[in-house]
Formats: structure tokens, sequence, C-alpha cells
């Protein structure tokens, strides 16, 4: 069944239709519903006035950090030139996962071309025994674009032993199966199977890393989160670790960190001079979520511009999921869908104030991409903003429908309208235009078709969101989730439902894998944003819904992210 949903949403004609909106005069006193949300964690005055304090540039010495590039790039010179292919591939693992691989990208292209070229593009363990090795260059190979299949007897005595490292690096190079590779889907629960056994035996050091690969796989990680994660026990684990390189990684971390506290002081300042937070008493005012989300999606230096694009419409859609989903009236939101529809540059007089006054925001902020676009690249993309906006309240619209007529859809057509109300799709249409460097009418045309990419990686937060949002949606009485649609219509448990979901987010994540690493449709840092999409769902709502009540854990990692000074500590929060 969850094959059979993944390859519906690979329809793309999945946009909700609705019919023709009419005008409708709402009542001056209508009943309001109320999510209860808490309030922001985060003063924004006082993370102004600290953000702005010149002793947050802590990106250390220019000259310094120069010296130490250089450092790096000879390793990888040297490793390039060696004949130790295993060194070569740990090599750039680590220099990935510390964060620092975009510095070196043709340096590391060339290296993964000759491990390519040097063996056939099947990788196996059955002639040396060595699954880890296979496991990694093949994990390397494939998610850098290469063609490669993995091959090999998981119940081979090299995998029946005390291998914990063949285990978990097996275990890892899992999940960038594709579809038609179900013995990767088996070797996966082998190995999670061997390394849960194997736990108790193991150092501390090794624990540690399967903890957190059982907990979250190192593929639908947050780049960001992963790096700063990772730097971490890179620096504990001494007697392995590189100095030069361990130097570097944290110097460019809290670099690029100092890069996001200047976007984040903008974004500051442009949420207090929308005025929303004082017109909007009800909204969830998650600004600093929004560009922890954005983040995830780009986080290079480079891209700043997309990325404060992103966390500016991600904050925007919280605002405007929260009057479909909980204060607008039925009627209200008919005609706010209307106004959105027409996208006119003053919305009706009819509107609340508040609609209003989010529709002007969303209005502006969407234009201003388009016009930054069409100067850069002179392709006018207003009306494929104008369709995304539309499209998607179209679909909280639909949603709405359901709730106030106490509606329960069939999970297929939930999903339809879930792969647009998610999100996903109007922040990767708007990311689209800023990360390609090229926009035409033949690419625009195929991002408004809603590619398989943009499906795969919207279910996925979709999936994420309803398994995080579940419970809570319960006792509001909002519309059902997949996971309470698939209860009703099969007849199951609620674990029984999860895992159903689970298996699904699977099958998305397989599309996902084909589509961003085999089919070269679109541009590698396009392609990547719908990757860092999926993985950021699992980020935002892995413990919690990280909009609707971010707890404890979710600060830290904003704070440790963006606030914090770099310091090594002695935990695995991550």
């Amino acid at each position: 069944m969850a094959r059979q949903l993944t390859m519906a949403m690979a329809n793309p004609c999945c946009r909700p239709s609705l019919p023709l909106c009419r005008l409708v005069r709402c009542s001056s006193a209508p009943a309001r519903r109320s999510a209860n949300y808490p309030p922001s964690s985060w003063d924004y005055d006082s993370l102004l006035l600290s953000l702005n304090n010149p002793g947050h540039d802590r990106a250390g010495d220019p000259w310094n950090f120069v010296k130490l590039k250089a450092g790096v790039r000879e390793q990888l010179v040297r490793a390039s030139r060696g004949d130790d292919q295993i060194a070569k591939l740990r090599l750039v693992d680590t220099m990935q996962r510390l964060g620092v691989a975009y510095h070196f990208e043709t340096d590391i292209t060339g290296i993964l071309t000759s491990v390519h070229s040097s063996k056939p593009p099947r990788c196996s363990w059955d002639d040396d025994g060595d699954v880890a090795s296979a496991a990694l260059r093949f994990r390397l190979l494939r998610e850098n674009g290469f063609a490669v299949s993995l091959t090999g007897n998981y119940l081979t005595p090299a995998l029946q032993s005390d291998n914990a490292e063949g285990l978990l690096s097996l275990y890892e190079a899992s999940y960038l199966s594709f579809r038609d590779e179900e013995t990767l889907d088996e070797a996966r629960t082998f190995c999670a199977n061997g390394l849960r056994e194997l736990l108790p035996s193991m150092e501390p050091h090794l624990r540690c890393s399967v903890v957190h690969a059982l907990d979250l796989p190192l593929h639908w990680r947050s780049p960001r989160l992963e790096a700063r994660w990772f730097i971490d026990k890179y620096a504990r684990d001494a007697s392995n670790s590189d100095p030069l390189l361990l130097q570097f990684a944290m110097m460019d971390f809290e670099s690029v960190q100092t890069v996001h506290q200047q976007e984040l002081v903008r974004l500051l300042r442009w949420r207090k001079e929308t005025g929303l937070g004082e017109k909007f008493g009800f909204e969830r005012d998650r600004l600093m979520e929004c560009f922890h989300c954005a983040n995830g999606i780009v986080w290079e230096p480079n891209h700043g511009s997309c990325r404060e694009m992103l966390a500016k419409l991600t904050s925007l859609l919280v605002n405007l999921d929260d009057v479909y989903d909980v204060y607008g009236t039925l009627d209200e939101l008919i005609l706010f869908t209307d106004t959105i529809g027409r996208w006119e540059e003053c919305p009706m007089e009819i509107l609340p104030e508040y609609m209003r006054a989010l529709y002007s925001v969303m209005y502006d902020t969407s234009n201003e991409v388009a016009n930054n676009v069409l100067k850069k690249h002179g392709f006018d993309v207003r009306s494929l903003f104008q369709e995304a906006w539309h499209d998607i309240a179209k679909s909280f619209l639909v949603e709405a429908k359901w709730h106030h007529g106490n509606q329960i859809p069939a999970l297929e057509d939930y999903l339809y309208n879930g792969a647009v109300s998610c999100s996903g799709p109007l922040l990767l249409q708007h990311a689209f235009s800023m990360l390609n460097m090229e926009v035409n009418s033949k690419y625009i045309d195929l991002v408004r078709s809603y590619p398989r990419l943009i499906q795969s990686a919207a279910l996925v937060l979709r999936l994420c969101n309803d398994s995080a949002t579940h419970s809570a949606e319960l006792e509001r009485g909002d519309a059902p989730s997949s996971i309470a649609i698939h209860m009703l219509e099969n007849n199951s448990s609620e674990h029984e439902s999860r895992k159903a979901m689970k298996d699904l987010t699977n099958d998305a994540w397989k599309s996902i894998n084909e589509d961003a690493f085999k089919n070269d449709q679109f541009s590698i840092p396009f392609a990547m944003a719908c990757v860092n999409l999926a993985r950021t769902s699992h980020c935002v709502y892995q413990g919690g819904d990280g909009f609707g009540a971010p707890n404890g854990r979710k600060n830290e990692q904003i704070a440790e992210l963006f606030l914090e000074p770099l310091g090594l500590t002695n935990n695995d929060k991550w």
C-alpha cells in the first residue's frame, strides 16, 4: 500500500481544485478557536542587542584561516596522489561530516572520480570481507552522483562476528537505496538488530556513534546539526582526529555562524517592521524556528539571500496555517482564498484587518524575490509564485472544510492535498529561482508541474509533521492526520498505522534518492535543497512539534547553531 501511495504522488496534477469562491460578509463577532500554542521562547529585543554586540564576531584571524585551509587542501592533494583508496574515502567522509567539504568541492570530486574509475561500479565485500569500506565507498559515490551499486552477502561471517564498524557502515549506506534495491532494506534491518545486540560490549566512542545512527541515520540528518555534533565527537576522539582539520572545522563553523547571526539580525528587524506580531494575537511566533528550518534547507554562506527568503516565507506560512487551521471562520477563509488567487497588490476591503495585514506581507515578500529574479535572469516568475500561494491556500481551505464538515477524507485524498499544504512545494518553488544558474520557461514549467522530487520531499515533510502532531491535533479536534485516517481505514492500532506511515516515508526517500542522485533533472544546489527539506523535516519534528511547541532540545539546537560559541562538551543531545 505504501508503494501505491508513493507512486500516486508522482501524478503532477495534484493541485486541489475548488469551486469558484463566493463573496461573503462575515459576522461582526464570529466564534474563534484557539490552539493554545505557547509563546515564543525568544526575546527578540535581547537577541538583537546581543547579536549586534561586536563580541559575537568570532570568525578569528582571516590569515590564520587561509593558512589552515591551505593545509587541509594539501592533505587532500597528498591523499589524491596516493594509492590508499580507503584513506581517501575516510578523509572525504570526515570533511563532509565536519561541514567543511564545501570549500574543496573540486578536489573532492577529483578524488571520488578516481575512486569510481579504478574499480567496477559495483561495491562488494565478498572478495576481501571489508564490509565497512565497501559500504563507505558506495555511500560517498552515490550521494555525490556517481553510478554505483552495493552487493554482497550480508549473512557472511564478516557480518556475523563482532563487526560493529561494518554493521554501522552498511546501515548508513542502506539509506541511499533506490526503489528496486530491496536487498538494502533487508540489510538495514539486519544491521540495526546486530548493532543493538552489540551495544553493551562497545567501547564508548563507537557506542556514541551507533546510538546516534540508530536514533536517526546520517542521510536523514540536517547537515548543519550533524556538523555541530560531529565536531564535538571528533574533538573527543583525540587518538584518531587530525588537529589541523579539527582546528579548521571549528574556525569555519564559527565563521559561518557569524554569517548566520547577521542574517538573523536582518530577519528580526524585518519581523518587527511587518507589525504582524502586534496584529496577530493568536498566531505562533516562531521566527527563530523558521530560520532554523531555512538553514536546514540551505546553510552554505553563499546562499544567504535564499536562506533569508525561506525564513521569511516559512514564518508567513506558519501564520497562514494558523489562520486556516485555527482562527479564521469558514466564510472568511473562502474569501481569503479567493483574494490570494487574484494576487492583486491591494487586498479587498471586505477582508478582515488581520487577513489584509498578512496578505500584504505575503505579497510584498514574494514579489521582492520575483523582482530580484527578473533583474538577475531577465525572467518573470510572478505567475509561478502566484500559483504557489493560491495552491497552498486552496489546500488549507480543503482541510478547513474537512474540519468544519466533520469529514474524514480517504488517505490518498489526504496525501494529495497534504503534499501541498505541508508548504514544501511553495518553499522549493521560490528557492528554485534563487539557486539555479539558469531560469527560463523550460525549468519554470518543470517546477510548476510539481515534479516527483518536490512531491517526495513534501511527502516526507507531511508525514513527519503528522507523526509529531497527531496526538495534539486529536485533542484540539482538528481534521484527522494520516495516522488517524489509516487507523480508521484499516481498523489498525496507532502503532501499526505509525509503522505504515514510516514505510511510506522510506519509499518517499527512495524516490528522493533516485531523483537527486541518479536523474540529472535539476541543478545540484536545487536537488540538494529538496533533499535537505526532507532532512530538515526529521530534524524539526523528531521528538515533538518543532513549530507548535518547541521543546528544550529544539531550543538548545538553535542556541548552539546560531547564538553560542563553539564550546566542546561531553553531551550527546544531537
